[in-house]
């Protein structure tokens, strides 16, 4: 059956609609073309297939094809892999050069990290090195000309943009940035502006004379409003010129270069109340080219709050309340509490990750992944805070610190004086289904919870889940205390539990909400499961949907909304 649907016909379309095939059908995983047309980068899944791996263990080939479809050169294989997915050896970054039908790749010989070429006929023991560096490369690319030659280039935890030029005699490497270290995200000078040639090859824009590159980074700032930057970088003397910087109070990201001197570009503008629009950027002045609208205007004035606190442990925690939908100041509403644990093995990790994750300058997007802004519309107001999990063995400490989290989360809210404490939810997918289900165990905090397409019961996934890199046996106590599953007794407040009846993401089988059922009705717990025939791990159909966000609000509606005498369940 994945043969069946993978398998596919290269064909060739004329102009004039005429359809030739090339070569057999195969289960073709990528397929890139030369720049001259002549020859095709592909490669392709093989049998024999597994049961115990996923399609990305399976036997592929990479190969060179020409024009009528026939294999010329057989570049690298791959054998069926059941265990793990390690290595790092053989061709990096195989990719066709922008000027001409030459293959470069990444190679590491006598501790040397070399960017290999290679012509027709494409036999390996050809091939010939175009640059070295003692350091490792990642992110190989070129000039439409193919006469620079560009990578990042690592060492000890920094980085630097390297460049070589490859019209000389002597190849020799120059850094066009100062090395950075990566945890220093507020000096990163920013990553090649690649732009793809009308075949679709991708290379480095240089200025109309050649003689300059551009950076283009995020502009992260401590205060999460980010600044986007372009900077031109001249290839000879590597003196760099800002030449865009977003503003403060808005998001402004560069998306497409209109010409070689970066004099004109398309930039998107967006804010926490403006909807992201493209904007003709000449020379500072600004140009509104598009009109788009919010697709769900009820949320467009919705007031969000960013807000801060300390754990217990002094981890300052970020997070994020929005309030409903026609809110009155001065009112406490009811809330919904959304969370997703993340793991980090120091403090200063989280700091930079939610630097990374938060832009108050963002519009506040409404998407499919995104269901539960829905409850704004419902009387509740959403609460996100960030569950940070730290420690080098994260899982050791994770009930420990995801109840000091939410803890620290309630009172911060609370100071706000927006949410009535006492009617309080917690909803959560996938692995936020699973905090959901822990924090119903281990907190007295919420009158009811919402999980979908969890896992409950970490035996069930002894071999490792999430971050946790140990298997069951190596760390049997972790494995047990984290699991709700273990902890039905404590739960008191009603779970509402949903999930795809073909759920095929790794550990989060329905069988698992299953016996979670199971486990909370026999203890006389109130608990409820939905499973949507078909749908996999996070429902598609609109039918589903649809039915979902019914049972959600009638579910919170009854035990969360009129948890307070005073109110009467709708």
């Amino acid at each position: 059956l994945f043969e069946h649907y993978t398998r596919a016909q290269l064909v060739e379309i004329t102009r004039s609609g005429d359809v030739r095939t090339l070569g057999e059908p195969r289960m073709y995983e990528s397929i890139r073309l030369s720049p001259d047309g002549a020859y095709i980068l592909a490669t392709f899944v093989e049998r024999p297939f597994s049961f115990i791996t996923s399609y990305r263990g399976f036997p592929r080939r990479t190969v060179v094809l020409d024009r009528r479809g026939s294999i010329v050169s057989t570049l690298a294989e791959q054998g069926l892999r059941e265990g793990g997915f390690g290595g790092g050896g053989g061709l990096r970054e195989l990719a066709w050069r922008p000027d001409s039908a030459l293959l470069t790749w990444i190679a590491r010989a006598d501790g040397n990290d070399r960017v290999m070429v290679l012509g027709a006929p494409f036999d390996t023991a050809a091939a010939r090195v175009l640059a070295t560096s003692a350091d490792n490369m990642r992110n190989v690319a070129f000039s439409l000309d193919g006469r620079h030659a560009f990578a990042t280039v690592t060492r000890n935890g920094r980085h630097a943009v390297a460049h070589w030029d490859l019209r000389s005699d002597s190849v020799q490497r120059s850094l066009l940035t100062p090395w950075v270290h990566n945890d220093s995200i507020f000096d990163l000078p920013g990553e090649l502006w690649t732009v793809r040639s009308p075949n679709g090859i991708e290379h480095v824009l240089t200025s109309s004379g050649n003689d300059a590159v551009y950076l283009r980074g995020d502009g992260l700032a401590p205060d999460f409003r980010p600044q986007p930057f372009v900077d031109r970088v001249a290839l000879g003397d590597t003196v760099r010129t800002r030449l865009f910087e977003g503003a403060k109070d808005t998001f402004d990201q560069p998306l497409v270069a209109l010409d070689r001197d970066l004099a004109r570009m398309i930039v998107s503008r967006e804010s926490q109340t403006l909807y992201p629009d493209s904007y003709l950027w000449e020379r500072g002045r600004f140009t509104n080219l598009t009109r788009n609208e919010n697709p769900f205007p009820e949320l467009a004035n919705v007031e969000r709050i960013d807000f801060s606190f300390r754990r217990q442990d002094g981890l300052e925690v970020h997070g994020r309340v929005s309030l409903p939908v026609g809110y009155r100041r001065g009112e406490r509403v009811p809330a919904i509490f959304w969370t997703y644990p993340r793991e980090f093995e120091t403090p200063e990790e989280y700091t930079r990750a939610a630097i990374r994750a938060r832009n108050h300058n963002a519009f506040p997007h409404m998407t499919w992944l995104r269901w539960s802004d829905l409850w704004l519309t419902q009387g509740y107001a959403l609460v996100y805070p960030d569950i940070p999990i730290i420690g080098e063995n994260y899982n050791d400490t994770y009930i420990a610190n995801m109840v000091s989290a939410m803890y620290g989360a309630m009172r911060a809210v609370d100071g706000l004086n927006v949410i009535d404490m006492d009617r309080i939810g917690h909803g959560g997918h996938s692995y936020g289904a699973f905090a959901t289900a822990n924090l119903l165990a281990h907190t007295p905090f919420f009158k009811a919870g919402i999980a979908g397409d969890g896992a409950y019961n970490r035996s069930l996934t002894p071999t490792g889940f999430q971050a946790e890199r140990r298997d069951i046996w190596s760390a049997p106590d972790t494995y047990i205390e984290m699991s709700p599953f273990f902890k039905v007794d404590q739960i008191e407040a009603p779970l509402l539990m949903y999930h795809g009846g073909d759920d095929n993401n790794t550990g989060t089988w329905p069988m698992q909400s299953e016996r979670f059922l199971h486990a909370l009705t026999s203890k006389g717990k109130t608990a409820a499961l939905y499973v949507y025939p078909y749908e996999s791990h996070t429902p598609r159909a609109i039918e589903n949907k649809l039915d979902l966000w019914a049972r959600w609000i009638d579910w919170f509606d009854r035990y969360v909304k009129g948890a307070a005498a005073d109110v009467t369940a709708q």
